[in-house]
């Protein structure tokens, strides 16, 4: 029996879809949708962008956040031995309940923040489009994208997200 993860979605499955649609500068504005129906918009730094293609994603327990953080696990291609998260270090944050910090390593999750400047370790912000560069309500829709990335994966089911990036629009 093969003990690999299968990338395909199937239909058990929470099939996440990232549609990169604007770029200027350091900006990479996006749109996440479930099932095609889109849920939030997306902001990620073009110097630390995650390359296109199928990641499964798990829960796990960040040492930066103190909490589960959803972490997009890296193709096979890249894996390399050392494990998730013995690279971070647990870091003294000056204000732990501000949202916008940067991870002391290359760690692409989703999660909360409303502007990526100087953020260079794959994080993927979620929110609702304010303007360039800029995203409101990022805790609650963080919140609640966590909340169904949770119950699926704890109902069995396989969470998946694909990242596209042949709709980029340099604006």
């Amino acid at each position: 029996m093969n003990n690999q993860i299968s990338l395909i979605p199937q239909p058990s499955s929470l099939n996440l879809i990232l549609s990169r649609t604007k770029v200027r500068g350091e900006y990479a504005h996006g749109h996440l949708s479930i099932d095609g129906l889109r849920i939030c918009d997306t902001l990620e730094n073009t110097n630390g962008l995650a390359p296109a293609g199928v990641y499964p994603i798990t829960l796990i327990k960040c040492k930066h956040h103190s909490r589960k953080m959803p972490v997009l696990l890296p193709q096979p291609s890249t894996l390399n031995s050392q494990p998730l998260c013995t690279m971070c270090k647990k870091s003294l944050i000056p204000n732990p309940s501000s949202l916008n910090h940067t991870l002391p390593c290359w760690c692409p999750m989703l999660k909360p923040g409303n502007g990526i400047c100087g953020r260079l370790d794959g994080s993927i912000l979620v929110g609702q489009f304010n303007c360039l560069g800029s995203l409101i309500h990022p805790k609650t829709t963080f919140d609640s994208l966590y909340e169904r990335i949770r119950k699926s994966l704890s109902r069995g089911h396989q969470c998946i997200l694909t990242l596209n990036s042949a709709t980029l629009l340099q604006i």
